[in-house]
């Protein structure tokens, strides 16, 4: 999750909610700033979600040519390279 996602939204939610306690003068009012801060929130979690990306066939076969063409072909050496791969695509 984008911690930095999740910083903003809270700022607005709390910058919202100062700004709107200003002109709220019924429970109705009240309840429509509530749901535009949590709409809001909502959208900056789902924004801020990690969308796991994981590897093709022919990139995993890519990164097993690469290990065995370098000698690294040792299960470590392996695990290391997708692991890497992984991490480059989802970050």
């Amino acid at each position: 999750m984008n911690i930095e996602a999740m910083r903003q939204a809270r700022n607005a939610f709390v910058w919202n909610l100062n700004t709107d306690l200003d002109n709220i003068s019924s429970c109705e009012q009240w309840a429509n700033m509530l749901r535009k801060n949590i709409d809001a929130l909502d959208k900056a979690i789902a924004d801020a979600e990690l969308k796991w990306v994981g590897l093709t066939e022919d990139e995993i076969v890519l990164i097993i040519a690469d290990c065995a063409a370098s000698h690294q072909h040792l299960d470590i050496h392996l695990a290391r390279a997708i692991e890497a791969a992984l991490k480059a695509k989802n970050t």
